[in-house]
């Protein structure tokens, strides 16, 4: 038997086509179980997505995609010897499946965070040269580059950091940890472009807000509450 939930756009789902075969059921009787369950129409639409599949002879056939609860839902009016240990048989099958979604997306956390520190050391390098820089030009107040960088690309971001016993970072999803980081790039970019130049150093500083608000305003919106 082939796997009875897998990994569909990073979700853990089975099909009515995979309850009918496992069940025993013919796969009429499945989707007319799904197009009569009690429940509300949102529930309905997030847990039992219409899709199709090609039978033997090619033709395409009405089925569903059925979400764990769609499944716990579902499978409370299966009855019969057998229910109970195919019920088993999938509750086992999504927590496996689940878990390898919850490593994964761990994994990619963490590599996500590493390369977020090398961005970050690499724009406090940068900064540091820009202080020297402003310093140079008469600037009596540079230092403060280091903060205002590190609340600009924060707020273009609408990321809100407050107070937390854990890194603002580690409070980051891994979506955010890339977007911050990129936005770090530009910012390091920025200041480098723009000291390469001879800018003055509030134009730099201008030049890298303009361009970390325009790579924001490319994404969607994000926040963090921390």
């Amino acid at each position: 038997m082939d796997e009875i939930v897998t990994l569909h756009h990073r979700e853990a789902i089975t099909t009515s086509l995979k309850v009918a075969e496992v069940f025993g059921k013919r796969h009429k009787d499945v989707l007319r179980a799904i197009e009569g369950v009690s429940c509300s129409e949102g529930f309905t639409r997030r847990n039992f997505r219409p899709s199709e599949y090609t039978d033997s002879t090619g033709r395409k056939l009405p089925m569903y995609e059925i979400t764990r609860d769609g499944f716990s839902f579902l499978a409370m009016g299966f009855t019969g010897k057998n229910a109970a240990v195919f019920k088993e048989k999938y509750i086992d099958a999504f927590n496996r499946m689940e878990q390898a979604l919850l490593n994964q997306q761990n994994l990619s956390w963490q590599q996500a965070r590493l390369e977020g520190k090398t961005v970050r050391r690499e724009l406090t390098d940068a900064v540091s040269e820009f202080v020297e820089y402003a310093t140079n030009q008469g600037s009596l107040n540079a230092r403060r580059y280091y903060q205002n960088i590190t609340k600009m690309t924060y707020s273009a971001l609408f990321l809100v950091k407050e107070a937390s016993s854990k890194p603002f970072r580690d409070l980051l999803d891994g979506m955010q940890i890339t977007f911050l980081s990129t936005a770090e790039y530009v910012a390091r970019q920025s200041l480098i472009d723009g000291m390469n130049q001879g800018l003055p150093y509030r134009d730099i500083y201008n030049l890298t807000r303009e361009r970390v608000t325009t790579y924001a305003a490319t994404l969607p919106r994000q926040r963090l509450i921390a």
